[in-house]
């Protein structure tokens, strides 16, 4: 996607911002674009959402700025003049957000301990109940997902035989009930701001929502605790001590805990191979592939 300062100008119209100074289009999520928009008034994540529906954006929105009050680590949304966030364009809707300058997060005991302290502190937040919303990586997505197999356009049978083999493992240990809360639902280096061992922000809050606590201990874990592509046990052991220094979990999760780790890869396969039925893509491909490795790998533990 090109835009350009003309389409910008258009876009920043709406808003209380002067003098743009340069625009550079940044690493995009696999379901947005991102640009970094530097102005005369302050510099800018002008980000165009390609899938995401108005209402769930509307939901971001608003979770953001309560995790605002909370004084909770984020990027939050810039209002416009107006006092409303979303602007329709030609590309997509368009919100701005706070650019924060610093890197991905390093992989190491330090920056292990002070994610899983992070994670704890959103799902210690009392307003969750506020924010209700269903999960939408989910069981059920993954079983929509397998009955459009017969009738994708492209055909992957080793991961479909894969797929729909995970899913039946994972399904039943998820059906029990366990602690609730708000959840960010994807947790990792590149969804984090760094100035070295120093988290700065958790940013792409599109999958917040309320779920299981431990959805969001197993993608973290997934995100901050693997080297090479496996599970490091020394820092999976350092994120759940600092995790349980601020919310203590229960007996219960921890013994869940290995299949919620391979949750968190497996809906990342979801995610990716949903895309894949009807158009192939190269990117989405070898990340569908790293965690399906990833999950092969998790699986002898249990055999």
């Amino acid at each position: 996607m090109e835009l350009s300062i003309g389409n910008v100008h258009e876009i920043i119209k709406f808003y209380n911002i002067s003098g743009i100074k340069d625009l550079a289009r940044l690493h995009s999520g696999y379901a947005n674009t991102n640009f970094c928009l530097r102005t005369n008034s302050g510099d800018y994540l002008l980000k165009i959402f390609e899938e995401k529906s108005i209402e769930d954006i509307h939901h971001e929105i608003a979770v953001l700025n309560y995790l605002r009050e909370e004084k909770y680590p984020a990027a939050f949304p810039v209002a416009r003049s107006d006092g409303k966030y979303i602007t329709k364009s030609l590309y997509g809707n368009v919100v701005l957000y706070d650019f924060i300058d610093g890197n991905d997060g390093p992989i190491n005991p330090r920056t292990v301990a002070v994610i899983a302290r992070t994670v704890a502190k959103l799902h210690l937040l009392e307003g969750w109940r506020s924010f209700d919303k269903e999960n939408s990586l989910s069981i059920g997505l993954c079983e929509r997902t397998i009955s459009r197999f017969s009738s994708s356009k492209n055909k992957y049978p080793e991961i479909f035989d894969f797929f729909r083999e995970e899913t039946d493992f994972l399904t039943y240990p998820l059906l029990e009930k366990l602690p609730r809360g708000l959840i960010h639902g994807d947790i990792f280096p590149d969804n984090s701001i760094w100035s070295g061992d120093r988290l700065l922000a958790i940013v792409d809050f599109e999958e917040i929502c309320t779920d299981h606590l431990l959805f969001d201990v197993g993608v973290t874990i997934n995100g901050f605790c693997f080297v090479d592509n496996r599970l490091n046990h020394e820092l999976k052991d350092i994120f759940i001590k600092e995790y349980n220094s601020k919310r203590k979990m229960e007996p219960r999760e921890l013994e869940l805990l290995p299949y919620y780790i391979q949750w968190g890869a497996h809906v990342m396969i979801c995610w990716h191979l949903k895309h894949l039925l009807d158009f192939y893509d190269s990117r989405k491909m070898a990340r569908l592939s790293f965690f399906m490795e990833r999950v092969q790998k998790l699986r002898k533990k249990f055999q």
